[in-house]
């Protein structure tokens, strides 16, 4: 193979993949390449330039032109938000001592990682409000008792088949449910705390990755995102609202905007970084574990913690709470 037909070969399938996940389709390994944008980014750049220097300059070669410019730039509208160079949705605060505030320790603790001392030593560090651990068997919840001696208000369903849930709070919660947001055994979270006299709904999500050995499909994550969106919409205004959890999808694809669009919330990951979390032991990495607010809030912390033992890395917000909820 010589050297123009191997950069046409590449950019074909580097186009193929920056384009396909526009399309509705659910299948695995469309939606999976929506995960690779960034690189996709780099990759048409790099043939665009090799293009431009090594192809014989004919109508071929320009439509490869063309289209490798294209996917470059439909693949930096998507990440050029997660840079520092953005505008940011969820404005920082610099002192917080005079504002309410809550904060949330977010966790896949990978179903079969056993350093828990390591979780709990995390957690009495940071000495979150509310921790959200994903992934948690019998014995993790067993494991995790003492955090019932200084989080006195626990929701959880302990399962073996990786969608265990356990959400600990400090404070009451006034409502407190676990519901299947499609017609699988996926369980959520959803609680209301009271702080002061403002409303938190905090909405906790763990959806099928379309993944093989999972889920060949995004049926399940694409109809628990629809439904969780269609009850935080449903909600009063006065409510502040937080999502968290194991998403299991990176945040600029086509399901997450739509996601975004539909409950109004906002990213505090955008204007920052991607505080990609999965997979701890490979460089390329994803922002799987995901946060989104409602626009009153503002930012006091965010943070991908060190790796302790799971494929994922714990992350920690911190929130200001609003004077005036607008």
């Amino acid at each position: 193979m010589d050297l123009n037909t191997f950069l046409i070969i590449t950019s074909i399938l580097s186009l193929v993949g920056s384009f396909i996940p526009m399309s509705n389709h659910k299948i695995w390994w469309i939606r999976g390449q929506a995960f690779l944008r960034q690189w996709y980014f780099f990759i048409n750049l790099s043939l665009f330039i090799a293009c431009i220097f090594m192809l014989p300059q004919n109508t071929f070669s320009v439509i490869i032109l063309v289209l490798l410019f294209g996917g470059m730039i439909l693949c930096f509208i998507d990440i050029i938000p997660y840079t520092s160079v953005y505008r940011q949705e969820i404005f920082s605060v610099d002192d917080s001592d005079s504002l309410e505030t809550v904060d949330i320790l977010v966790y896949n603790v990978l179903e079969k990682n056993d350093r828990y001392e390591a979780l709990l030593e995390l957690v009495d560090m940071l000495d979150p409000m509310v921790v959200l651990l994903m992934e948690t068997n019998e014995s993790w919840e067993k494991k995790m008792m003492p955090l019932e001696k200084k989080y006195n208000h626990v929701v959880k369903e302990i399962r073996e088949d990786t969608y265990g849930m356990m959400l600990f709070s400090k404070i009451a919660f006034i409502n407190k449910r676990i519901d299947y947001l499609t017609t699988e055994p996926i369980p959520s979270i959803d609680v209301t705390l009271q702080i002061n006299k403002k409303y938190i709904q905090i909405l906790a999500l763990h959806p099928k990755p379309p993944i093989p050995g999972e889920a060949l499909t995004s049926q399940q994550k694409d109809l628990e995102f629809k439904r969780a969106a269609q009850k935080l919409a449903s909600q009063s205004n006065e409510i502040l609202q937080i999502v968290i959890g194991d998403l299991n999808d990176v945040v600029w694809s086509k399901a997450s905007k739509k996601f975004k669009k539909q409950t109004g919330l906002k990213d505090p990951r955008v204007g920052r970084g991607t505080f990609s979390t999965f997979p701890t032991y490979a460089p390329i990495r994803f922002p799987l574990d995901q946060i989104y607010c409602s626009r009153s809030f503002k930012l006091v912390d965010l943070k991908r913690m060190p790796d302790i033992g799971s494929d994922h890395y714990p992350i920690y917000v911190k929130f200001a709470l609003p004077n005036i909820i607008s």
